[in-house]
């Protein structure tokens, strides 16, 4: 029988090709739905290990899922986020999130006989921009497992955080040109029914409930000062803790629009764009479990709120259709020079990502993450118990 030492000794001799293929990834960091290089690294290294490989599942053509093991169940996958930002590469720290879900595998896989679970490794391009997880829940490839699990590279140590719900809409104005200073009374000025939107937005910020958010910017305005606009365009982004809240803090919005439309003569239309992106579900049992595993190991979870800093993922859409563990494992310290803060999407965290702190700190996620992987395969009524007590609200 394995034993958590047997698999944290498997991790320490894989650590420097871990560190490797973390170093390479963020190297050559490639955006959303870009991430074929990504691809073909992650792949080789788990075919290398006795992976089957296979790519382009869901119509996602840099997707994958790289399996190990025959049994139908137990079955265990774990995420691996592939996708960088625009113009500041990795400074997600996927290229970290990714290379632990891979190290976590290939260690489980060792200790584990082929017939007695599953162990898939799930690759999800496009986190970025909250596309990959839906399209891949939608064509059935997460219906083959029990639980998912991952961790995210952090600044803290924490076995879960809570996630805002999110909408991505296009709020559009459409009015009448004109020659600004000629005939301006025959123009309907679609900027200036946007800029009222906006005010109207802001002028109910008072009212948001807690983790309300609506943020935005005007992506066109016109053409030149002498011409009335007819057209006006802003992107926003709609957050809040709860789907049903979501839901409210939308109507409050198409209402701010809808006056603003009415009030100037112009046109309005509100666009969602891609996926609406989950809260995350928390499953108590399988992050107790975790929070276990860390005990275990003499790694102290961090003081923070788990509702503190939080933001959106489609990690969020997966906790709702099976058990999902999304942990947080510390890369460096929480501040950088002049005692700023290092956050995600910095360029401070992408080189955090890649500095001596994250390279050591892949080992423990990927102990951490493989020896939770190993308890759940060693404890069927446990396994029974996460799934029978998933009973996330009805997903839409």
């Amino acid at each position: 029988m394995a034993s958590t030492t047997d698999i944290k000794r498997i991790i320490k001799r894989m650590v420097p090709s871990l560190v490797e293929l973390s170093h390479d990834i963020s190297t050559h960091a490639e955006t959303a739905l870009e991430e074929y290089r990504t691809q073909e690294v992650m792949c080789g290294f788990l075919k290398k290990h006795g992976f089957a490989i296979e790519k382009g599942v869901a119509g996602l053509k840099t997707s994958f899922v790289a399996t190990f093991g025959k049994a139908a169940h137990p079955a265990i996958a774990y995420v691996a986020e592939m996708d960088a930002l625009p113009d500041i590469g990795h400074a997600c720290g996927h290229n970290v999130n990714g290379t632990m879900s891979i190290g976590a595998a290939v260690a489980l896989a060792r200790v584990l006989a082929p017939a007695r679970a599953r162990i898939a490794v799930v690759g999800t391009p496009a986190e970025e921009i909250g596309y990959g997880k839906p399209v891949l829940i939608a064509h059935g490839v997460f219906s083959r497992f029990d639980v998912a699990m991952m961790s995210h590279a952090s600044t803290k140590r924490m076995a879960f955080r809570y996630m805002l719900a999110l909408r991505k809409i296009r709020i559009r104005f459409r009015g009448r040109a004109s020659h600004a200073a000629s005939y301006p009374e025959e123009g309907r000025d679609a900027l200036s029914a946007l800029m009222l939107a906006i005010h109207n937005i802001n002028a109910r910020r008072s009212s948001f409930r807690p983790f309300m958010r609506a943020n935005g910017i005007i992506t066109h305005g016109g053409t030149a000062p002498n011409i009335i606009p007819d057209f006006a365009e802003a992107y926003y982004f709609i957050r809040a803790i709860s789907l049903g809240e979501l839901d409210e803090l939308m109507r409050w919005v198409r209402d701010a629009v809808n006056g603003a439309a009415e009030a100037t003569g112009t046109r309005v239309k509100i666009s969602e764009e891609g996926h609406t992106q989950y809260p995350f579900y928390v499953n108590q049992r399988l992050s107790e479990l975790y929070a276990g595993v860390l005990g275990s190991l003499r790694l102290e979870q961090s003081d923070a709120s788990p509702y503190a800093g939080i933001g959106s993922s489609d990690i969020g859409q997966l906790s709702y259709v099976l058990p999902t563990l999304h942990a947080y494992t510390p890369i460096g310290g929480s501040h950088a020079g002049r005692g700023a803060a290092v956050h995600v999407h910095t360029s401070g965290f992408r080189r955090l990502a890649v500095s001596g702190t994250a390279d050591k700190a892949i080992a423990e996620g990927a102990a951490t993450l493989a020896i939770t992987g190993y308890r759940l395969i060693d404890s069927p009524v446990l396994l029974r118990q996460i799934r029978h007590t998933h009973n996330p609200p009805t997903l839409r």
